[in-house]
């Protein structure tokens, strides 16, 4: 198994759920990280923290936990060349293979709808869920599909949102925390490392080994400004355009007016 499959863990939203709708291909220019500064730890340390008054608790904590949230953000994966093979990505001449994806998802979990909004080097999607229902919608001709959807809306937008919210739904210790700079914008950063489950390090795709951490960015009103994912094959960045508890765009959670039903057309083709 290669070791390329750690980054599996926050790429979750593309590789688990691409087959949800046929894909046309777009361009999205990749961002460099290397403007990050080396990290300046201060003196804090997990047993100095409260959990409480951790940055990232105060944001996706409560993000996670709210009866609505909206995420719009982009998302650069990289790794070795050697990890993994597809001609859908495209390779610097370092040998690093860089796949971008621009994407908002969002979720009523009162009514149990999730919507999802993204754009890739590998393509596009567009799809709504509600009702034990997935929706593939295509704007180019205005129409949209349906078919039974096993799992909820929940379970949906998780698909989308674990790698966002990496820190809190996986098992992570808090490293240290200090300031720096991401883009030349004063921040404060919070470093994790990711506790790999035991059906994980027993296996034998030499992941034991990867020591993953994710560091989150956050400005000086503690926003999320940027999360990055690093193992030995590789990083995957978010940076955040905007999240919020208020569904910041409404139409995502609504089929288009004006679209046509052309589930039993497809069927038939």
């Amino acid at each position: 198994m290669k070791r390329a499959k750690i980054l599996i863990i926050v790429s979750v939203l593309v590789l688990g759920m691409a087959g949800c709708s046929d894909q046309e291909k777009t361009k999205e220019e990749s961002s460099s990280i290397s403007s990050i500064s080396s990290e300046q730890s201060v003196e804090t340390k997990e047993d100095s923290v409260k959990e409480s008054d951790l940055l990232l608790m105060k944001s996706f904590g409560e993000l996670w936990m709210s009866d609505n949230y909206y995420i719009d953000v982009n998302m650069k994966v990289e790794y070795d060349s050697d990890a993994v093979d597809s001609s859908s990505e495209k390779e610097t001449s370092s040998g690093i293979k860089t796949v971008n994806y621009s994407y908002i998802i969002a979720e009523d979990r009162l009514n149990q709808i999730a919507g999802l909004t993204m754009l890739s080097d590998m393509g596009s999607q567009y799809n709504l869920v509600k009702d034990n229902t997935i929706y593939t919608i295509n704007p180019n001709d205005k129409t949209y599909t349906q078919k039974p959807y096993a799992g909820t809306a929940d379970d949906f937008g998780q698909s989308y949102t674990t790698g966002v919210c990496l820190g809190i739904v996986n098992k992570c210790k808090f490293e240290n925390t200090g300031k720096t700079t991401y883009k030349s914008q004063d921040v404060t950063f919070e470093k994790y490392s990711v506790i790999l489950s035991s059906s994980v390090t027993s296996d034998s795709s030499g992941m034991a080994s990867e020591n993953p951490t994710v560091t989150y960015y956050f400005n000086s009103s503690g926003i999320p400004v940027a999360e990055i994912f690093r193992t030995s094959s590789g990083t995957t960045t978010f940076e955040f355009n905007r999240i919020s508890q208020n569904i910041e765009v409404k139409s995502i959670l609504e089929i288009p007016d004006g679209y046509k039903d052309v589930t039993e057309q497809s069927k038939s083709e």
